[in-house]
């Protein structure tokens, strides 16, 4: 279950609102897919990169969202996905494919990758963006990609026995399992397969864990991000829904943004349903980073206590609650402006028990 914002959704759960339309022009159902659960054996990395915007799944008409974790995934789609997860910005021109055309969706992911030798097409000079990619295919931009970010070995400390010292990929191949961004089947890599949405995303995933060119300090993070919660918090106490949604087009990107939009903009009751008084203690507020690269960081908040007191106008329904607000942020760069966002919030109890307990 997607994590909501504590600080709204418990107090706001039971109060009738208005629907609010988000910033970005999600909604909760873009990033809610209905094709994985929590069983599938890639789902944290796929649903940590749609919660970042990395990745958009495939919305149909009733509003269900699928990410087809198991569909082959073209040359195309990987570089966009490699350009978005990296934020990467032309740096030249690049070359030119005869079938990269400027009308094409892919056009100008091609083209900054091209810009940055992380692709360099086929003799014949076309880049086949709608060819499936082969699993080798997408080790060697993964490594060109992160080259200079990412420590690789020397030499190989890891063989495939279908992966040869004459094979063209060999060294991109076994610079990628020295470090653990590819795992391979056992002895064997299958490098000509093509290689799966699922499987690019992990690759992916796995090399942007390993940056560590230019990490800002725990005390960076935890500045940005202390500073955004307790401002937070005095704006929830007042009550005062323009400035909470200000905070979060401040500081928030992705999932977090939309869910602060859809409930933030909504969620704060009108005057002739009742009252609200929250009361958030961040005394002893205490942030401890468990995680960081160059562009992500996970941040674990404990310490926050919360009461919020609720009477309806009619006194029909009425709650007084004081809870933990112990929680887990996940941040990540933005490329344009080199600032932290906040794109996804985990609260460490179990909402759906907190919840059915106020029903009670």
């Amino acid at each position: 279950m997607k994590g909501l914002k504590f600080l709204l959704v418990l107090v706001f759960a039971f109060i009738p609102f208005h629907s609010a339309s988000a910033a970005s022009g999600k909604t909760f159902d873009h990033y809610i897919p209905m094709d994985i659960d929590e069983s599938y054996w890639a789902y944290e990395e796929i649903d940590n990169f749609i919660n970042a915007d990395i990745i958009d799944g495939y919305m149909d008409e009733d509003l269900n969202m699928t990410v087809k974790p198991e569909n082959k995934i073209t040359r195309a789609q990987f570089v966009k996905i490699l350009v978005n997860a990296l934020g990467l910005k032309a740096e030249g021109d690049g070359k030119v494919f005869t079938d990269v055309k400027k009308d094409n969706w892919h056009y100008e992911y091609v083209t900054i990758a091209s810009s940055l030798g992380i692709i360099s097409g086929k003799n014949d000079g076309t880049f086949a963006p709608n060819a499936n990619i082969t699993r080798d295919q997408m080790t060697k931009m993964i490594v060109l990609a992160f080259e200079k970010t990412v420590e690789f070995p020397a030499e190989a400390t890891k063989t495939f026995t279908d992966v040869d010292q004459n094979y063209w990929a060999y060294e991109y191949v076994n610079k990628a399992a020295a470090n653990g961004i590819v795992k391979g089947y056992d002895t064997i890599f299958k490098p000509r397969n093509f290689a799966t949405r699922a499987q690019a995303i992990v690759m992916i995933h796995r090399a942007l864990q390993q940056e560590q060119g230019n990490v800002s300090s725990d005390e960076e993070i935890t500045a940005f991000l202390k500073d955004h919660i307790i401002r937070e918090n005095r704006i929830a106490e007042s009550n005062s829904t323009e400035d909470l949604l200000k905070l979060y087009e401040e500081n928030g990107t992705g999932y977090y943004l939309m869910e602060g939009t859809e409930l933030g903009g909504s969620a704060f009751p009108i005057d002739e349903e009742g009252e609200l008084t929250s009361t958030i203690d961040d005394a002893n507020l205490n942030l401890k980073v468990l995680s960081k690269s160059d562009r992500f960081a996970t941040v674990e908040v404990t310490g926050m206590v919360g009461t919020f007191v609720f009477k309806s106008a009619d006194d029909s329904f009425n709650f007084d609650m004081t809870i933990p607000m112990d929680s887990v942020y996940s941040l990540k760069k933005d490329s344009a402006s080199g600032a932290w966002k906040i794109y996804y919030n985990l609260p460490s109890f179990d909402e759906e028990e907190l919840i059915e307990e106020q029903m009670e």
